[in-house]
C-alpha cells in the first residue's frame, strides 16, 4: 500500500521523540543544544555540483558574515553541467546535459559517505539525494530533526510549505529538511485539442483516452516521450512506473513485489502504447555514456506537435507570461520538447488512486555524528531561508521550500533574474536574461497580473501535492538498466520481473 498524507502528519511527526547517536536523548539534551552558541566548524558533503556548488558556497559565505567565529566547509563531488547554446528567432536556446552522472562516481561516494559513518565520523550535514538515508535512520545515524524543531524557538514553521515537509518524514522521523520541490502537470496542446476535460488530477490512462481519437485522425503522438530512453528520467516508462512505485517497491517495510503481474502488465502497456503511435518507439541505441546531444535534434523536437505532455512545475510559470510580448526563458532538460506555443494546463499528473507526487532535489541531514549540531542545524534553516533562496542559485527546476522566496523567485523568473543567476552559475552567459538583453528589475502592471495568476495556481497545485515516495537510486539504476533488455527484445516482461525481484530483495535485505 503506498502511504497517503492526511493534515495530521506534521503534528504526529512533531509529537515523537527520536532516539538518535549514541544512546537515547532527551528534551533537556536538545534544549541544551539550542542554547549552545552557533560558533565553531562545520562541513556539508554533496555529490553533483550542478546542483549544489554554487548555493552551498555562497550560503557558507553570508552564514560566515552573519555570524562570526564560524567556519562552513563544502565537500562538492561531481561534474558540472555540459551546457550548449544556439540562437533560435532571437532568444537563446541552451541545452543542458546532466553532470556528474557517472554512476562509478557516485557508488565511490556513497561506499565513502558510509565507511565514514559507520567508523563515527563523517560531514556535519549531508545532502540527501544520492545517499541511502533511509539506512541511516534505521541505524541512528541521522538526528531527527524533529527534535531541533521542536526545542528552537526561532523556528517558524508558518514560513515554509509544511505538507511538503510533512510528506518526507520516514518512519515518523524528520530526517531531511527539503529546500525545494518539483511536480509534474500534464499540459495540452489547445490547437490540437479545444475541449479537453481539464481537471484538478488526471491519470496518463485518462490523457490518451481523450485524445486517443484525435490522435489517429492528424497523426500526431499524444505524448513526445520515448517509451524508453537510454537518458535517464524522459522515457514514458520511467514517469509510469514512478506513479505506482511502492506498488513494486517499498522501502520503508522491504518488501519487492515485481512479480505480482503488474510490473509486466506496465512494461507490455508502455510497448502497445509505442506500437500504436501514442508515444515515441523506445531509444536503445545511443550510447549510454555519451553526453552529446544535438542542438538541431533539439530545436526540432521544440516544433514537434504533441497532444499532451509531461511538464515540469519549473514549466508552469510560462503558462502566465508567454502573451506579454517578453519571453520568460527556462533553461530546459534535453528530451522533454513539443511546442508549448498553445500549451494549456490539463490537471497535476497522478495515480488511480488520486495520489499526486513531488520530489525534491536539494535536501539535507544532520549526521548524528556531528560534534557540532547547533551550527549545523542553524546553517540547514539559513539555507532555507528568504534570503538565501531568493538568491536564484538554487535548483533551476524546484520551486523553493521557503513561502515568502516562492513569491520573489516567480517575479525574478518573470523579470529574468533567475536565468541571469543561475546561467552565469552554469556558464551560459548570453546575456544576463539569458535573451541577450538585460533582466528588468520592475515588473509592469501586465506582469504583475500574471505574476497574482501564476502564484495562485501554484499555490492551489501545492496544497494538492501529497505523496513522497522513498526512493534509492541503486535500485532506480537496476530497474532502468534491466528493463532495457525488455524495449531491446532480449527478455519477457516476466522475465524482467523475475530478475529485478531477485536483484532488489537482495539488495534491500543485505
Amino acid at each position: 500500500m503506498r502511504k497517503k498524507l492526511v493534515s495530521s502528519l506534521l503534528v504526529t511527526a512533531l509529537a515523537l521523540t527520536t532516539l538518535t547517536g549514541c544512546g537515547t536523548k532527551t528534551a533537556t539534551d536538545y534544549q541544551k543544544i539550542m542554547a549552545s552558541a552557533v560558533s565553531g566548524e562545520i562541513t556539508v558533503s554533496c555529490y553533483d555540483s550542478t546542483t549544489y556548488k554554487s548555493y552551498l558556497e555562497q550560503g557558507a559565505k553570508l552564514f560566515e558574515e552573519k555570524y562570526p567565529g564560524t567556519k562552513v566547509n563544502v565537500e562538492s563531488v561531481g561534474a558540472m553541467p555540459q551546457v550548449k547554446t544556439q540562437q533560435d528567432g532571437g532568444k537563446t536556446l541552451a541545452v543542458v546535459t546532466a553532470g556528474g552522472n557517472d554512476q562509478q562516481a557516485k557508488d565511490d561516494y556513497v561506499s565513502r559517505v558510509n565507511t565514514e559513518i559507520m567508523s563515527g565520523g563523517g560531514a556535519d550535514i549531508l545532502a540527501l539525494d544520492v545517499l541511502p538515508y533511509y539506512k541511516y535512520a534505521d541505524n541512528g545515524q541521522l538526528e531527527d530533526l524533529n527534535n531541533f524543531i521542536q526545542n528552537d524557538p526561532g523556528y517558524n514553521k508558518a514560513a515554509y510549505t509544511e505538507n511538503i515537509i510533512a510528506a518526507t518524514a520516514y518512519k515518523g522521523g524528520q530526517y531531511i529538511f527539503p529546500m525545494d520541490y518539483t511536480f509534474n502537470y500534464f499540459a495540452y496542446d489547445s490547437s490540437l485539442m479545444a475541449d479537453f476535460p481539464a481537471q484538478d488530477k488526471l491519470t496518463y490512462q485518462d490523457v490518451i483516452k481523450a485524445a486517443k481519437d484525435a490522435s489517429a485522425s492528424t497523426g500526431n503522438k499524444i505524448f513526445g516521450q520515448s517509451a524508453y530512453s537510454v537518458q535517464k528520467g524522459t522515457s514514458f516508462f520511467e514517469k509510469a512506473y514512478a506513479l505506482d512505485y511502492t506498488t513494486f517497491v517499498d522501502i520503508s517495510n522491504k518488501k519487492v513485489d515485481f512479480t505480482g503481474g503488474e510490473f509486466a502488465e506496465l512494461l507490455e502497456t508502455v510497448k502497445n502504447y509505442a506500437d500504436s503511435g501514442s508515444i515515441n518507439p523506445a531509444n536503445v541505441i545511443a550510447a549510454e555514456t555519451s553526453r552529446e546531444t544535438s542542438l538541431d535534434k533539439f530545436a526540432a523536437d521544440n516544433a514537434e506537435k504533441y497532444y499532451a505532455k509531461f511538464n515540469s512545475s519549473l514549466n508552469l510559470v510560462n503558462q502566465f507570461t508567454r502573451n506579454l510580448g517578453t519571453k520568460t526563458n527556462v533553461i530546459r532538460q534535453a528530451g522533454s520538447g513539443g511546442s508549448s506555443e498553445h500549451d494549456e494546463i490539463a490537471g497535476l499528473v497522478a495515480n488511480d488512486q488520486g495520489e499526486v507526487d513531488f520530489s525534491y532535489t536539494q535536501g539535507y541531514g544532520i549526521n548524528s555524528n556531528s560534534k557540532n549540531k547547533r551550527t549545523a542545524w542553524e546553517f540547514i534553516k539559513f539555507l532555507a531561508s528568504e534570503e538565501m533562496q531568493s538568491s536564484g542559485l538554487g535548483s533551476p527546476n524546484s520551486i523553493p521550500i521557503n513561502n515568502q522566496a516562492k513569491e520573489k523567485t516567480a517575479s525574478m523568473l518573470i523579470t529574468g533574474e533567475v536565468i541571469q543567476n543561475r546561467a552565469a552559475a552554469m556558464g551560459v552567459s548570453d546575456g544576463p536574461a539569458g535573451n541577450g538583453q538585460e533582466a528588468a528589475k520592475e515588473l509592469t502592471p501586465e506582469q504583475q497580473q500574471a505574476l497574482a495568476n501564476y502564484l495562485a495556481t501554484l499555490d492551489r497545485l501545492t496544497k494538492l501535492l501529497n505523496n513522497y515516495d522513498l526512493h534509492d537510486e541503486k535500485i532506480d539504476n537496476m530497474v532502468t538498466t534491466e528493463v532495457k533488455n525488455f524495449f531491446t527484445g532480449e527478455k519477457t516482461a516476466a522475465e524482467v520481473a523475475k530478475a529485478l525481484q531477485s536483484k532488489v530483495e537482495l539488495y534491500l535485505n543485505e
